[in-house]
């Protein structure tokens, strides 16, 4: 199966969850924002239903069950095909070993930020940091609550990668920050883009 024909990573995690076993729509919902999977996959209904109308249509998955639950709306419940299962795996194992661009608005931010006064911009970094910090803070309490509940290390292993990033994030803005109030950061005074530009050229 062409790896192109699973082009969204919401469909990667649809195809990861219903490799546990079969779920209808909502329990995939549910257990993406559980297991804090909404921090990595864009989630939202209409989003995850467009995912699992287009693995349909690939063949990627399957519908084994149409249930209704008392007064509530019949609810579809799906299952991998053994294409799907493969393109997963062949999906997985590219996000896992090939890095790839991944557009970070914090680093759009820090590529202008000289155009900020230095004392402006040491608030707004510091600010980041508090909240770095006050969200390390919930993923340590929310991983502790889910392995407490029996989830293992391993099924929350994206979250401990996570909060990894934040915390060398939170140290290198640490040291920035030193450097643009200490003066040894050149600011707009020693930044001249356009100069090197022109040399660039000339070379």
């Amino acid at each position: 199966m062409p790896i192109t024909s699973l082009p969204s990573t919401l469909q990667l995690a649809v195809l990861g969850l219903l490799q546990e076993r079969p779920m209808h729509p909502y329990e995939i919902q549910q257990l993406m924002r559980l297991r804090r999977l909404d921090r990595s996959f864009k989630l939202n209904f209409g989003a995850l239903y467009h995912a699992i109308e287009a693995l349909l249509k690939a063949g990627h998955i399957e519908t084994v069950e149409r249930a209704r639950d008392g007064r509530r709306p019949e609810r579809t419940v799906y299952s991998v095909t053994p294409a799907g299962g493969e393109a997963f795996r062949s999906h997985l194992a590219i996000l896992v070993a090939e890095p790839s661009a991944e557009f970070s608005r914090f680093e759009a931010g820090l590529s202008f930020i000289w155009y900020l006064d230095r004392e402006h911009a040491v608030r707004l970094l510091r600010r980041r940091i508090e909240l770095l910090e006050a969200d390390l803070a919930e993923g340590v309490a929310v991983q502790a609550t889910l392995i407490g509940k029996g989830l293992s290390r391993l099924s929350l292993i994206e979250e401990e990668h996570s909060q990894a990033l934040r915390r060398a994030e939170k140290e290198w803005i640490g040291g920035v920050m030193a450097e643009i109030e200490s003066g040894h950061l050149e600011w707009r005074s020693g930044f001249r883009p356009a100069a090197l530009l022109t040399s660039m050229e000339e070379a």
